[in-house]
Parts: structure tokens; sequence; C-alpha cells
């Protein structure tokens, strides 16, 4: 190509502005239009039983559980399961994940509809499984169980592993020096779709919940002549709501995600 008769453009101010505002006004549009989608899409699901679509587990990654066994994440396929990051001993911020998780499951008796478990145990021992006992004497049969014991130096590589590779979105935060790891509950579908309440964008942290009942009535103590407006979910509904979510999901094996 002969690019030796080429001239420079002619820039014209007017048409540059002409132009950058046409750009403007597409933008402004086009984010009305997503608004109006986004509007429409939480209408359309705000009353539906259907457990919201989050993410997916892509990730092909094999975990060794504390009884030396070696599993592919994606063994999980076809199976309802419940994920849970605890440490060796039960913290407090631990406690309202457990003690929603022994409700959900009292209500799953019939080994062929019981959720699976996974669960990542901080400062666990794969020599020692007996040690994390505890926190499997409520749950029945060890064998619906995965055990991923983590170690006093594994816990910044289980950071990364959660964060980057399996993306539950239970991300540790780091607090003077020290991680701590996210105890809300994890649920993944037969597709390996991570899914929340319906209608909702979010998970199923108990903890958060309880802090705001907590919360709440210490604000009732605190202005006993106001009208509070009472917290959006309790416990019990929260418990409520993923026990009709996994129910939801062994009645429609093969939906992939939000419709």
């Amino acid at each position: 190509m002969d690019v030796s008769k080429l001239e420079p453009a002619d820039r014209d101010p007017k048409k540059l502005r002409a132009t950058a505002y046409k750009l403007v006004l597409l933008m402004v549009v086009g984010g009305i239009g997503l608004q109006y989608a986004y509007h429409n899409y939480q209408k359309r699901t705000g009353q539906s039983d259907r457990p919201t679509l989050l993410t997916k587990v892509t990730d092909e990654t094999t975990l060794i559980t504390s009884n030396k066994e070696r599993h592919d994440i994606q063994d999980l396929k076809g199976k309802v399961t419940l994920v849970l990051t605890l440490t060796k001993e039960i913290q407090p911020e631990s406690q309202p994940s457990l003690d929603a998780l022994k409700v959900v499951m009292a209500k799953f008796p019939d080994p062929e509809k019981r959720p699976h478990l996974l669960l990542f145990i901080l400062d666990g021992s794969e020599e020692e499984p007996e040690a994390m006992s505890q926190i499997l004497a409520d749950y029945g049969d060890e064998s619906n169980v995965w055990r991923v014991a983590t170690d006093k130096d594994g816990k910044v590589s289980l950071r990364a592993f959660l964060k980057n590779r399996l993306r539950f979105g239970i991300y540790p935060r780091l607090e003077e020096g020290r991680y701590i790891y996210d105890s809300q509950i994890v649920l993944l579908d037969q597709h390996l779709h991570v899914r929340g309440q319906p209608g909702a964008p979010h998970g199923w942290d108990f903890e958060k919940v309880v802090g705001w009942a907590r919360e709440f009535e210490q604000a009732k103590v605190d202005h006993p002549d106001k009208d509070l407006t009472p917290v959006p979910i309790t416990v019990e509904g929260l418990q409520n709501l993923l026990i009709q979510s996994i129910e939801y999901l062994y009645a429609n094996p093969d939906e992939k995600g939000q419709k």
C-alpha cells in the first residue's frame, strides 16, 4: 500500500463534539436500559421459590479428605451439597451456621434426599481425623461428609483456593494480622451452581442474621419510645428458606440455574 500521498485528517471540533455527545447519550440510554432490565428481573423472580443462581464451580480440583481419600470437586455433580469452612475448635461466629445445619439436616432423614456435606476444617489434621469428630457428631453417617483438613501452614493457600478457584463467595478477611474465615453456609446444586436465597442475590449467612436480631433487641432497649423497623429476616425464616431451596433442587434436578 502506497502511503506517500496520504494526508492528515481534518479535525473538525464541531464534529468531534457531536460524536462525544452521541457517545454520552448512548451510555446513558444503555445504563437506563440495564436498570430497567434488572428491575424487571427482580420483579419476575422476587416471588419465585427457585433459589437464585450466584455462580458456577468449573474447577476440576482434587481434594484429599481427612480419611486419605481423593475426590474431584466435580464428583459432587448430581448431589445437593452444603459447604462450610470451620475451625477444629468451634468458634462463636460459626455457631449460628452449625445450629442452622442441625435444623436443616434433620428435615432430610432419607439418605437419598440428605444433602452431602463438604467441610474445610482449619487447623485440622489428616493424621488425626478423630480430633475433628465433634464437628461431625450431629450429622449422621460420616460417609456423607467430605472433610478437607488444613493445617496452620495451609491456611493462606486455602484462602486463595476458596477465593480464586472455587469462588464460593466465602472470602476470608484480614483482621489484626490474622484471617477470619467466613462461616456462612454455601448451597451447591446438582450441577455445581452456587445457589442463593430465592429472589435475592444473597447466600446463607446465619451469623449476619443473628447479629441483626441482637442489634434489634438492643435498639428496643436503648430506644423504647421509637417505632423500630424489624429485621428483614429471622434465623428461623432463613432456615426455612434454605430447607425449601433444597427441596426445590431435589424436585427439579435437571434445572440449570435461574430461568
